[in-house]
């Protein structure tokens, strides 16, 4: 990788989401429709693989790796690990 696309210069790659608005009125989902790479003159490229018919919100965050998001209703320890109690 070299710097503009996310290499050692601690970039990290990018994710675009769409945002979509519940009918119930709940929270709105984010759905993953591509990334984005930063350019050597910090412009951005969209990539893509999806086109939300029902937004025109988008968002462009840095990616989430599986091992940097809590399982829902868990403890946020690993699987394996166990919470230390006091």
């Amino acid at each position: 990788m070299t710097d503009a696309n996310g290499g050692p210069n601690g970039r990290k790659p990018l994710s675009v989401y769409a945002v979509l608005d519940r009918k119930d009125g709940g929270k709105p989902y984010w759905m993953k429709v591509g990334a984005a790479f930063t350019n050597r003159d910090s412009s951005l490229t969209v990539v893509l693989d999806a086109f939300p018919a029902s937004t025109n919100r988008l968002q462009i965050r840095e990616q989430r790796f599986p091992e940097d998001v809590r399982p829902a209703g868990g403890n946020g320890a690993h699987r394996g690990e166990e919470e230390a109690r006091p």
